[in-house]
């Protein structure tokens, strides 16, 4: 499992009234698919630093779970990821700001 630490949270409204988190965490890993048909860079998995967006539910609005894969090299990839989301963005409010 990756190790990981939430760098950046927030909320957003599901359906305009349930607030559901959503959380940027850096992570040292990126998972492979596991499939043989793939290339070994995809398939297998590698240590490398990055960051992940974990979305919560809107029936359990701060549960993320533990499998942060390093999916987004930069933060501020992360971050446009999260502000681009059409579920999310018109409503996201991030915790730090």
């Amino acid at each position: 499992m990756s190790d990981f630490i939430a760098v950046r949270e927030g909320t957003w409204m599901y359906d305009g009234h349930i607030p559901t988190g959503v959380r940027i965490v850096s992570c040292s890993i990126r998972y492979g698919s596991s499939d043989w048909q793939d290339p070994p860079d995809q398939h297998e998995d590698q240590s490398v630093p990055g960051f992940d967006v974990q979305w919560a539910l809107p029936s359990k609005p701060h549960d993320y779970g533990n499998y942060a894969s390093a999916v987004f090299p930069t933060l501020s990839d992360a971050v446009t990821h999260v502000e681009r989301a059409l579920w999310a963005a018109a409503t996201l409010k991030w915790a730090d700001k």
